[in-house]
């Protein structure tokens, strides 16, 4: 009898400890360990907070996020990418002065938290009512995070995505107008503590803390310090446009560049082919405007391109610039800015787009954080 109360409780036991044991991996996946991490786990935190610039009438600009990524720098020096699985949509006017918690995990204490990385995986916004596709200029983001030290049991990464939804109105060969869409992305990122358990789940909304909005800030402000536009010239030639920008990095860390915007008042001029009453080929051409005076370029390499919303072939492509300390670089681009908007079933004649010899422009780069320079178009 003895022995069947000992065996009994003996199973028990051993039940007991593989309850135990697989409970303690779920709670903490950290319990494999890879080399350069210590047995201490600390849940870190994803959130996103975003203040979007769009065009009057927009109500709704959701953005499909995915193949969220960490970087981590262990104590003993090593680095690796921790995968985080995450993906979902939000609608970035949801968080306007709010953050929210888009994936969890856990890390290393004593380690660093230095990049992050997300993939655009779709945008739309809806505008006066109707929902409209989004171009991104970029679809995949790396974003150097400041304050990187991770300390504490409970803290997280807050980005600042702090989009420009550009607008581009044309007329198709009926005089109706069109709407194309460009999502162009700045963003900053730092380590928050002060969290509480409820943010650790996945969706949780909450106000913007003060210091949290300050710390964001002062990033922005010591990423002016560091990447500058050194100089910008601008130029129209007939059709022709060219675009140059110099920036340096005089920070100590590298930075992206995911492009820039160029904005002021254009001409927009497009050309008909019609045959007249004795079937020759005649041409005539339009001089519209498009509105509001933005055109976006994304960054690949040393490369401007221009990118409308009906670029969406581009939506994919990874394009941006990497700027090490102490490097400079010069983006350029040189050639016709012209589309073809849609008309259903087939394309429309071209619109080819020049800035005005004399007027101002305001060149604005997008990347981690944001700098701007005013230049000259000369003739």
């Amino acid at each position: 009898m003895s022995k069947k109360w000992t065996l009994k409780y003996g199973l028990a036991a051993v039940l007991v400890a593989i309850v135990v044991i697989a409970a303690v991996i779920f709670v903490n996946p950290m319990s494999s360990l890879t080399p350069g991490q210590t047995s201490a786990g600390a849940s870190f935190l994803v959130m996103l907070t975003d203040p979007p610039t769009v065009p009057a009438g927009t109500t709704v600009l959701n953005l499909t996020y995915s193949d969220v990524s960490l970087h981590i720098v262990y104590s003993n020096g090593t680095s690796s990418w921790l995968p985080v699985s995450a993906s979902g949509t939000v609608n970035l006017f949801s968080l306007v002065n709010m953050s929210q918690t888009i994936a969890s995990t856990t890390v290393p204490t004593d380690s660093k938290v230095d990049k992050i990385q997300f993939t655009i995986a779709g945008v739309e916004a809806e505008v006066n009512g109707t929902l409209y596709p989004v171009t991104a200029l970029s679809s995949t983001l790396v974003i150097s995070i400041a304050n990187s030290q991770v300390n504490e049991t409970l803290s997280g990464v807050l980005v600042d995505f702090n989009p420009t939804l550009v607008e581009i109105q044309a007329t198709d060969s009926d005089g109706n107008l069109v709407n194309y869409y460009v999502l162009v992305p700045s963003a900053t990122a730092t380590v928050v503590t002060g969290l509480t358990k409820a943010q650790i789940k996945v969706g949780t909304i909450v106000q913007l803390r003060q210091n949290d909005r300050e710390r964001l800030v002062r990033v922005v402000q010591e990423f002016s310090k560091n990447v500058t536009i050194v100089s910008a010239s601008l130029s129209v030639n007939g059709n022709a446009t060219s675009l140059s920008v110099t920036l340096m990095n005089e920070g100590d860390v590298t930075f992206k560049i995911f492009g820039l915007t160029l904005h002021g008042e254009f001409n927009a001029t497009r050309t008909w082919k019609i045959k007249n009453w004795m079937g020759e080929m005649m041409r005539e051409e339009f001089i519209e405007r498009i509105h509001p005076n933005t055109i976006p370029f994304k960054a690949n390499g040393s490369s401007l391109i221009p990118l409308f919303g009906t670029n969406h072939d581009d939506h994919n492509k990874i394009s941006s610039l990497t700027l090490a300390p102490g490097e400079s670089a010069t983006l350029s681009f040189s050639g016709i800015i012209g589309f073809q908007p849609d008309m259903g079933i087939m394309k429309g004649p071209a619109i080819v787009v020049t800035p005005i010899a004399g007027n101002n422009y305001t060149v604005r780069l997008m990347g981690e954080g944001f700098e701007i320079l005013n230049v000259t178009a000369t003739s």
